[in-house]
């Protein structure tokens, strides 16, 4: 008698199908480290701190309480001292970010190949926010020092590249209008943990002031002379970090102790649960491709569970139904168990795609075995 596909032995499918399901949980799950490195370390030879992969540094949840409070609709200046490692071309790496709790950034500093970027978040009825982004071409050159100073106030935003104008936005460019306040910091990744950033960063300082362009110099001069302590614009000064520690997991603020914090293992601020995709969508050959693996990688997954069904259930609409809920439900259960992971990222993304592959993989055994019956 001619065997086909569909003569598979029972006790073979009860062997694939449950192997396959382990091989898709440890794929989504690998590699199963629940206590990663923070990849930080302090550097030998000077002040300052190295990224040198999935890594991150981060304030108590106490910046609003400073005096006072900053980045609240007011002047601000804010100076880092930094070196990138590399310039990435793929992604959008977060050197800098002030956070208050919610979905997004209040605003970040991140580079894009050799490209200094400013985005700040602008809040919308019903909770929607947008990003608006500015850039400074050439800012960021790889293994280079520099000085970033940004001054920000009701007559525009200033950025300043050691010491010198590089260019100058337009009033309330990067200064958010909604009322709300920063509660934290996250310096060399997103506070969510996606974006990490790696080079060297050799000093902070934030001010409830917008400095003028001398000033700006003379804090040049000073960081380079290593006194950046000693400004004299003391009375406006919010935080100064001067990396100086050389060990340990604390890095100390030299003016209200809002302290900075360098755990031993990569832990994030913030840890989102299923990501909705209109959050998470991108117009990029990576999440695209993401979306082609996860598709795929259910296919057969799919096909062996409808298999395994039809031996019991004749109904094709109820086997149907069955299948794509053991598929979602298996997806599912790897985005919820991510949420434990700090190097992963749950997405309600990949659960559609992986429940879309069950799907196609269902259709496909329907119609091959259509096609042997004929």
């Amino acid at each position: 008698m001619k065997r086909n596909l569909f003569d598979i032995d029972k006790k073979i499918l009860f062997i694939l199908c449950p192997l396959y399901a382990l091989g898709l949980l440890c794929v989504g799950l690998w590699p199963f480290n629940f206590w990663p490195e923070n990849k930080v370390a302090w550097l030998k030879d000077r002040n300052g701190v190295h990224f040198y992969g999935q890594g991150i540094i981060f304030s108590e949840p106490i910046v609003n309480n400073s005096k006072p409070p900053f980045f609240y609709g007011g002047p601000v200046t804010l100076e880092i001292c930094l070196q990138p490692d590399r310039e990435p071309d793929s992604s959008l790496p977060h050197i800098f970010s002030l956070y208050d709790g919610k979905e997004s950034e209040i605003f970040f500093l991140a580079q894009l190949k050799s490209g200094l970027v400013l985005q700040t978040r602008i809040l919308q009825p019903h909770g929607r926010c947008f990003y608006k982004a500015g850039g400074i071409e050439d800012a960021l050159r790889k293994r280079e020092r520099r000085l970033i100073t940004i001054t920000a106030d009701q007559q525009g935003t200033n950025v300043y590249i050691d010491g010198k104008l590089e260019e100058a936005f337009p009033p309330n460019s990067f200064i958010p209008q909604d009322g709300t306040t920063p509660n934290q910091i996250t310096l060399g990744n997103s506070p969510i943990g996606k974006d990490s950033w790696t080079g060297n960063i050799y000093g902070l300082a934030l001010y409830n002031r917008s400095l003028t362009a001398d000033q700006v110099f003379h804090h040049f001069q000073n960081w380079a002379n290593g006194k950046i302590a000693s400004s004299p614009e003391k009375e406006s000064q919010v935080a100064i970090y001067l990396f100086d520690e050389r060990a340990g997991t604390r890095i100390h603020d030299q003016i209200n102790r809002l302290d900075l914090l360098m755990p031993p293992r990569f832990i994030v601020p913030q840890k989102n649960i299923l990501v909705p995709p209109w959050k998470d969508f991108r117009l990029t050959f990576s999440f695209f491709h993401d979306v082609m693996i996860n598709i795929l990688g259910f296919i057969p997954f799919g096909f062996l569970i409808t298999a395994l069904i039809r031996r019991r259930i004749t109904s094709r609409s109820h086997s149907f139904i069955i299948v794509i809920l053991l598929g979602s439900f298996l997806s599912l259960t790897i985005e919820l168990i991510q949420v434990y992971l700090p190097n992963r990222y749950s997405q309600l993304m990949d659960v559609f795609t992986n429940t879309m592959g069950t799907v196609l993989g269902t259709i496909l055994f329907h119609f091959y075995q259509s096609r042997e019956k004929s």
